[in-house]
């Protein structure tokens, strides 16, 4: 058997003990949650601190810098996690090192060409409005996106070979570091300061990848075949991915577009960043399970034991989400405006769909695992147009008269037409109690907050 074919054929690969792979995927979901758990910590001190020592001024130009290498990184790494998740160890384990090393090699020349271009054009906005791109800020912003996607990289090839706490740890402790320097060095330097210590924190990001991931991806050995159809794969998902980004955040834009009003966009701007963030933390549970499961054997068989073991995570992240929500929707009025403040109670109306959107994350991370582990990036590409083109068609609609609640109301339609689709397209993965429970489940909870609100 080849080099190709070994790595391609999950079905053969040589495959630890059961008992053993199963306690990977429980440690890998527990480091993924106490990840989650440490990331809110920071992120409320980022929320918190950071704005009143920098003012608002500096804060928001700080905040433009953070936000364009957050979304690039968040781009750039669009595919890759999931490609390394689903190929790496379906490969024999002698062979595993050298396929993350070859995957990525080959994800490393579309990033470096990527860089470049950002690169280029960052320096031709220097040239062209020195004034509004500073050039020592601008190429603060353009170092630190570029470790970010250097980190991301090694990171996603040791999350491949089963380093899923350093995956899991990557954001609170960047973020951890990003608090403490701007804390720190702004005093000393000013807003230049505080960007720079959002390059440091990408640094920090880098320097956990290279010590968990590096000694196997520098390892000596030969170097591996890239197993059939895996950039296809990759290509499929990162485009599925763009296109969910789409669904997930372009409310915020379609608000500012349609209904040209900065306070509608604000109380949108939150709605959704507070149901992001549950939706991001299911998914990551998810992505960190699958090397396990894949490693386990026979994952790309219609239902297989993986499946059923992403079809009882979904279930137990149903069953958390789902109550939560519930009495969420039942305190809305009174808790939006508590926890954000007074000026946020016009946010209520936006937070209504958006916590029905929290309750279709599990079943949607189920069918984007499901379809990998069938090697079925087609499926993911569907579902995720589906969801774009409902996202675009109720947005046009419902933006317009409803402004934040509209902008909402679009992101839980791409999320509903994507379940949909994905049902349909990966029969028997996602399993009529786990399906049906998250379409009825967000249904009840629009139903309770309109009720209230």
């Amino acid at each position: 058997m080849s080099a190709r074919e070994t790595a391609a054929s999950p079905a053969r690969s040589a495959t630890p003990p059961a008992r053993r792979s199963v306690g990977g995927v429980r440690w890998a979901v527990e480091a993924s949650v106490a990840g989650k758990v440490a990331e809110l910590v920071t992120l409320v001190a980022l929320a918190i601190l950071v704005p009143r020592v920098l003012g608002p001024a500096d804060f928001g130009r700080f905040s433009v810098a953070l936000t364009v290498v957050t979304i690039a990184s968040v781009a750039m790494m669009l595919g890759g996690p999931t490609l390394m998740a689903r190929y790496v160890p379906a490969a024999a384990p002698a062979q595993r090192a050298a396929l993350a090393r070859a995957l990525t090699a080959r994800l490393a020349l579309g990033r470096a060409a990527q860089l470049v271009a950002v690169a280029a054009v960052a320096a031709t906005l220097v040239l062209v409005d020195p004034a509004a791109f500073p050039a020592d800020l601008t190429a603060l912003v353009v170092l630190g996106l570029s470790l970010s996607v250097v980190a991301t990289l090694a990171l996603q090839a040791g999350l491949g070979l089963g380093r899923t706490g350093a995956w899991s740890a990557r954001y609170p402790l960047q973020n951890a570091v990003l608090v403490v320097a701007v804390l720190v060095l702004y005093p000393v330097g000013g807003v230049t300061a505080a960007v720079g210590a959002i390059t440091l924190s990408c640094a920090v990001a880098l320097g956990l990848g290279v010590v968990t991931a590096g000694p196997a991806l520098r390892g000596p050995g030969s170097a591996a075949a890239l197993p059939e159809g895996a950039m296809r794969f990759a290509v499929l998902q990162a485009a599925g991915g763009a296109l969910v980004q789409v669904a997930h955040r372009g409310g915020v834009v379609a608000v500012a577009l349609l209904a040209g009003s900065t306070v509608q966009t604000g109380h949108v701007a939150l709605a959704l960043g507070v149901a992001l963030a549950a939706t991001y933390a299911v998914a990551q549970v998810f992505t960190v399970a699958l090397p396990g499961l894949v490693e386990r054997g026979n994952g790309g068989a219609p239902g297989s034991g993986a499946e059923a073991a992403l079809r009882r995570l979904a279930g137990l992240a149903l069953a958390v989400l789902l109550p939560a929500a519930l009495v969420a929707a039942l305190l809305l009025e009174e808790a939006v405006p508590a926890v954000f403040g007074a000026g946020y109670a016009g946010a209520v109306g936006a937070f209504v769909p958006a916590l029905a959107m929290v309750v279709l994350a599990p079943v949607n991370a189920l069918a984007l695992q499901a379809a990998a582990l069938r090697l079925r990036p087609e499926a993911t590409l569907h579902s995720a147009v589906a969801g774009a083109l409902a996202f675009a068609l109720v947005a046009l609609l419902a933006v317009p008269p409803l402004g934040a609640t509209g902008g909402a109301a679009a992101a839980l339609a791409g999320a509903v037409a994507a379940a949909l689709t994905s049902i349909g397209l990966l029969p028997g993965a996602i399993g009529a109690r786990v399906g049906g429970a998250s379409l009825a489940g967000a249904a009840g909870v629009l139903a309770v907050a309109l009720a209230v609100a």
